[in-house]
């Protein structure tokens, strides 16, 4: 393992051994964390956020906004063929053939995951101003 002899300002120190002691309060073992172990994985973390800003390309914004929106759109269309193929066998086993049964629970599915998705907005994004 390298060994580097490096001097940091006193707000650093400060804030590196805060981190160490926040470790220690989380439940660490002092033989688990130490100042060391911390500088170490700052540094790790400086030099990966130093090498991305060096290859500029090796994050797009918005190639993970588009990956993030098909995997959401497929898991959406796989619970709604889900949510179809088990009214089906639900309604059939009951002995009913009626495809209006079958759209209408199906109607009723959708209207509660659409208010579920209302609600966990609600409750986890901040609404916009009035007037924005």
């Amino acid at each position: 393992m390298g060994r580097l002899g490096i001097y940091v300002s006193s707000k650093i120190e400060k804030e590196i051994r805060d981190i160490y002691q926040l470790e220690i309060q989380s439940g660490a073992h002092p033989s688990e964390v130490s100042l060391s172990s911390v500088c170490n994985e700052l540094l790790r973390q400086g030099l990966i956020m130093h090498n991305a800003k060096k290859n500029k390309d090796s994050f797009s914004q918005q190639k993970w906004n588009r990956e993030i929106l098909r995997k959401v759109t497929g898991s959406y269309e796989a619970v709604l063929m889900i949510l179809t193929m088990m009214n089906e066998i639900q309604l059939k086993n009951a002995g009913s053939n009626d495809d209006a049964a079958i759209d209408a629970m199906l109607s009723q599915y959708l209207s509660a995951i659409k208010e579920a998705e209302d609600t966990a907005e609600s409750n986890h994004f901040v609404k916009p101003e009035q007037g924005e």
